[in-house]
């Protein structure tokens, strides 16, 4: 290592342990660095990273006194604070594959297994910075955008043999910028290329992707399909099948890669916001919830932590309460109404915050059958507008509809659109959503619990066809809910014994005959759909 260079590189170290600290210090002094500042939390090292612009970071990953590790280096990524041309370093004793997952998603320098000796961290530190500064074009051009100039230096780069040890490297850059500027065509050719010349996992990554660029997705999902086999890339594989599913409007499929990906590496904040977003389409209201319960947890203290991710929590535990019995859903407004407690205590001095906890208030009275409790606090935001948040927007048209007010949810509905960019998988998911949640609302005037309390009253009342209608009603608003399937599914028997069912009901009750056989039901409910087929087959003979 040049030893001008670490004489005046700027190093912060950030470490909660004292021995750490010093073991650290030492070490980096004795390889010649003098310029070297010590922060023992993530506030302080940002604190720091706003007055000096440094050039090596030294991280431990498992900070406890506010975020950790991985949640610092993405606010510091996301703030500018840390560049292409920075040196970031990871150290942790923790090699869980959770972890190690996180590290790779955010594409530090290098990462340490504690403990270490002196010797390793020379060794580790004088590969890095070499290779730093024989890529510093690159870099420079990287953090400029300046896609043409990043490609020009590498091309030059890969000519010199004298540098062909980082040649694989140099040509991983390549391929990620080229996707990065969209030259699939360009980059599809490249990677196979590479692949020619050795079977390097990344390139195989990188080649799905062009083809995927390309609209080639049948080419592309071959290659996922073996690369989700492979540790190494079933991450990537994971996220990238996710996309080819939503494309193709399968979006159950997307749904099970993309929580399969976030079990993989639980602190990407925005793959459990796609989990939350493709099971609220579906209708799977427990994963909804469950996700943004696991999205809070592991946002906490981080640059996520803000009053939409309470809410977030809130409002999923709200959609799953609805599909619930009055005893399944008392735990789950506990837990809602905590969320919201939370939100309050954290950021108290927040009053944009105010209409949109008033909503959610509003709808946990409807869930306690508190209407007109519900129904006074929504006269208080009638007249306010949420013309800037997606969400809040739909939690309001969700809230007059559960109040019996349709008309004004349409509304509502109807004119956020424009709310919702174009172009981006995520929003497609989104626009989807919301061309769902207008048709179901203009449609069925009523809650889930709303149709299923009228559904059993009916079939109570022996009026089997208005109860066949709202169950139907019901298992399209919960069509995961097997008690609502297996009432469905009854009624339509009992039905059957009266008279021969119309060719409408002879299809539902196909249908969910087929979602029954197929559903993991518990013992209870298993024995009463033998009892039901059972019945069925009379019937038919």
């Amino acid at each position: 290592m040049n030893r001008e260079m670490l004489k005046y590189a700027k190093v912060l170290i950030i470490d909660d342990q004292p021995l750490a600290q010093i073991f650290l210090k030492q070490s980096l002094e004795k390889i010649g660095f003098e310029l070297i500042q010590i922060a023992e939390s993530a506030k302080h090292a940002l604190r720091l990273a706003k007055e000096t612009q440094f050039n090596l970071y030294i991280c431990s990953f498992n900070l406890s006194r506010d975020r950790d590790g991985y949640h610092l280096f993405e606010e510091l990524k996301s703030k500018g604070l840390v560049k292409l041309t920075t040196t970031f370093i990871f150290t942790s004793a923790d090699t869980d594959a959770a972890l190690v997952n996180s590290v790779v998603e955010l594409q530090p320098d290098d990462f340490l297994v504690k403990p270490f000796t002196a010797k390793e961290l020379n060794e580790r530190l004088s590969r890095v910075l070499n290779r730093k500064q024989k890529l510093n074009k690159i870099y420079w051009a990287l953090d400029s955008q300046d896609y043409a100039k990043a490609l020009e230096h590498m091309d030059k780069a890969l000519s010199d043999t004298n540098q062909s040890n980082l040649f694989p490297f140099i040509m991983r850059l390549k391929g990620d910028v080229l996707l990065a500027d969209k030259q699939f065509e360009a980059a599809a050719q490249f990677y196979y290329e590479v692949l020619n010349l050795q079977k390097f996992t990344w390139a195989m990554v990188g080649l799905a992707k062009a083809y995927l660029g390309l609209n080639q997705e049948t080419k592309a999902k071959q290659i996922l399909e073996k690369l989700v086999r492979k540790p190494e890339t079933k991450l990537a594989a994971l996220d990238l099948l996710a996309n080819y599913y939503i494309e193709h409007d399968e979006y159950e499929k997307a749904l099970k890669q993309f929580k399969s990906a976030s079990s993989l590496s639980p602190r990407n904040i925005n793959r459990h916001k796609n989990v939350i977003n493709l099971a609220r389409l579906v209708h799977d209201h427990e994963n909804q919830y469950e996700a943004a319960k696991t999205m809070a947890k592991f946002a906490k203290r981080s640059l996520h932590e803000t009053p939409d991710l309470y809410l977030s929590v809130a409002r999923a535990g709200i959609d799953y309460a609805l599909t619930l019995t009055d005893n399944e859903a008392f735990s789950v407004i506990k837990q809602s109404e905590r969320y919201l407690e939370t939100l309050k205590e954290e950021f108290a001095q927040n009053p944009e915050s105010k209409d949109q906890v008033t909503v959610v208030q509003a709808r946990l009275h409807y869930l306690k059958d508190e209407n007109e409790k519900a129904k006074q606090l929504i006269e208080t935001v009638k007249q306010h507008s949420f013309t800037d948040n997606l969400e809040d927007c739909l939690d309001k048209a969700k809230a007059y509809h559960e109040l019996g007010y349709q008309e004004e949810a349409l509304v509502i509905l109807n004119s956020i659109d424009e709310l919702i960019e174009e172009n981006e998988i995520g929003n497609k998911v989104l626009q989807e959503y919301l061309n769902q949640e207008k048709q179901e609302k203009r449609d069925i005037p009523f809650s889930p619990k709303e149709l299923n309390n009228m559904a059993v009253q009916f079939y109570n009342q022996k009026q089997l066809l208005p109860s066949i209608q709202a169950f139907s009603d019901a298992i399209r608003l919960m069509p995961n809910n097997h008690r609502i399937a297996l009432n469905l599914f009854q009624a339509l028997i009992e039905q059957n014994l009266r008279a021969p069912l119309a060719q409408e009901h002879t299809e539902i009750l196909t249908k969910v005959n087929k979602q029954l056989e197929q559903a993991n039901l518990d013992d209870v409910q298993q024995e009463r759909y033998d009892k039901l087929i059972e019945r069925n087959k009379r019937i038919q003979r």
